[in-house]
């Protein structure tokens, strides 16, 4: 009896013991990662932009607002704030850069104790469009989209914009000045921007324009843009009068194709895209005007300023017999997202 007595003692003892280790396991777990600034960090700023040189910084001192600026990033990725002097900022995202503001103003004044971090302006991730699109220029960006975007970004295409022939002039130190020809046309027509190139910060997005054949040395062309402002649609393709359409309120798809004129006689009205801006990404949906028609009210299909609709024309017989067997052959996925409506 004694020795089953001592055994369940001993037995009560471990368990004991195994339980103590397990809590202080865990508040140990739990200090290490509330102590250790770095992977505080890391899982706060996942996703979260990152400062770089050119961006134009917000930091609000909450206890003391005469202590607020705005900074620019220098090339050298620096800023300067009173009090502190200069820190170093590129790479590290607003969160970070909080926390360490915070840190550094807590031993000068205890009693600043929230501080706050804001990006003005995207000047890391710039992108400059020069040619044929309504505003040519630089353009920042807190997350650098395609080519299409950043051309609607710009204005939107000209009515005499080559979109078969856009060049895109790299930046960068490993590719500096290197070219690359686009033909963007091409694939707003396939209805896949997949194929684009990535745009990266720096690089120039030119877009030729019939406005410049023949132009000499020293003679500017003339801008002849339809509409100086941004509530605009875009509608190419076959119709009569293809270009860029003041968005009126309530628009549908079908008064869009008929201010450009209407449908040519070749137009393929079972295949109309509509291009417009999704939440993360461009999306192009695919349209059967036949059906559209009949079936639309009491509900159409609205356009919104930025929205291009393009209206192909039709194939003969061997043309589309052709292309279904090489799309089905050669077909690759896509990024953008593509619905067909009626």
């Amino acid at each position: 009896m004694n020795h089953e007595s001592s055994a369940l003692t001993g037995y009560k003892s471990i368990m004991g013991y195994q339980k103590f280790a397990y809590v202080l396991t865990c508040t140990l777990l739990a200090l290490l990662i509330f102590i250790d600034p770095g992977h505080s960090q890391s899982s706060a700023s996942d996703g979260e932009y990152v400062i770089g040189p050119g961006d134009l910084l917000t930091i609000n001192f909450w206890q003391k607002p005469e202590f607020n600026v705005e900074a620019r990033v220098s090339a050298s990725g620096t800023i300067e704030i009173p009090l502190i002097g200069s820190l170093m900022v590129d790479g590290l995202t607003p969160t970070q850069l909080r926390d360490t503001i915070e840190g550094r103003i807590s031993l000068l004044d205890v009693k600043v104790t929230q501080v706050s971090v804001n990006v003005k302006e995207y000047g890391s991730k710039v992108v400059y469009v020069t040619g044929g699109v309504l505003t040519p220029g630089k353009y920042n960006f807190e997350a650098i989209p395609n080519i299409w975007q950043i051309v609607l970004e710009a204005g939107g295409p000209t009515t005499t914009a080559q979109l078969d022939n856009v060049a895109v002039v790299r930046s960068g130190k490993d590719e500096k000045g290197q070219i690359i020809y686009v033909d963007l046309a091409r694939a707003l027509e396939a209805g896949d921007l997949s194929s684009l190139p990535e745009i990266h910060p720096g690089d120039t997005i030119n877009i030729s324009s019939t406005e410049n054949a023949g132009k000499g040395a020293g003679q500017a062309a003339t801008v002849s843009s339809p509409l100086q402002q941004r509530s605009v649609i875009y509608v190419w393709g076959a119709v009569t009068t293809p270009g860029t359409f003041s968005v009126q309120k309530n628009m549908d798809l079908l008064e869009a194709i008929i201010m450009a004129g209407g449908p040519s006689e070749k137009a393929d009205l079972k295949q109309v895209r509509l291009y417009f801006r999704g939440v993360q990404q461009a999306e192009v949906a695919i349209i059967d005007m036949n059906k559209y028609i009949s079936r639309a009210y009491p509900l159409p299909l609205q356009v919104h300023s930025g929205d291009a609709i393009y209206v192909p024309q039709k194939e003969s017989a061997f043309l589309s017999t052709l292309s279904t067997l090489l799309s089905t052959l050669l077909y690759v996925g896509t990024t953008i997202v593509v619905s067909t409506f009626i």
